[in-house]
């Protein structure tokens, strides 16, 4: 196979579409170990919150893995805090579930294999902490400069909710973002943007 492939670099429009076709084998191999992964178990602590660590791992298996996004309102209230800093917001922000629902629809276009790990999930009181593993094949997004469709990535992240009447009312979350945009290429502008607070219920086209 090696000596096909150099064969056919001497050709630089051979050697293209070989690259290319490499590239391809390797994302349908990658794709279908993540469609068919089976997560080993969780470390859980979460004795006297079985509820609120059902509807999580509901919410992780549907809108994470299963990417149905028509499912939102299942897990989130009418609206609910983030803490998050997404887009450049500074401080916490009031979220619906139509904000939600968009938002899980462009996730699911930039990248619609992804497969979230549960590694540790803690219980306490209306609180639920994970520590998780994310995989996915990032094929479109909002930056400058996406890479050729089709690069995979995996990274870690840290989620924290606050569950009351069995849905999501507050969350904090960090993810570590610069692992995924270095193995999928992305570019960015790294400028400096000052912090601000963004304007409630938009989204970036």
């Amino acid at each position: 196979m090696l000596i096909v492939y150099l064969a056919f670099c001497e050709s630089a429009v051979l050697g293209t579409l070989m690259e290319a076709m490499l590239r391809s084998m390797g994302l349908a191999v990658f794709v279908m170990a993540i469609s068919g992964f089976s997560a080993s178990a969780a470390d859980v602590s979460c004795e006297g919150n079985e509820e609120n660590l059902q509807v999580y791992l509901d919410m992780t298996r549907v809108l994470f893995n299963e990417r149905d996004t028509a499912r939102v309102g299942e897990f989130y209230a009418d609206v609910f805090l983030s803490h998050n800093t997404e887009y450049s917001a500074a401080g916490p922000q009031e979220r619906s579930v139509a904000y939600m629902k968009r938002l899980w629809g462009k996730s699911k276009e930039a990248e619609p294999v992804r497969r979230l790990t549960n590694n540790l999930v803690i219980c306490r009181e209306d609180f639920v902490i994970a520590q998780v593993t994310v995989e996915g094949v990032r094929v479109k997004g909002p930056m400058e400069g996406d890479p050729e469709e089709g690069r995979p990535y995996r990274m870690s992240a840290i989620d924290i909710y606050r569950f009351a009447d069995g849905k999501v009312v507050e969350r904090w979350g960090n993810s570590d973002k610069l692992t995924m945009i270095r193995q999928t290429g992305l570019q960015f502008d790294m400028s400096y943007q000052p912090l601000k607070a963004a304007p409630k219920e938009t989204l970036p086209d």
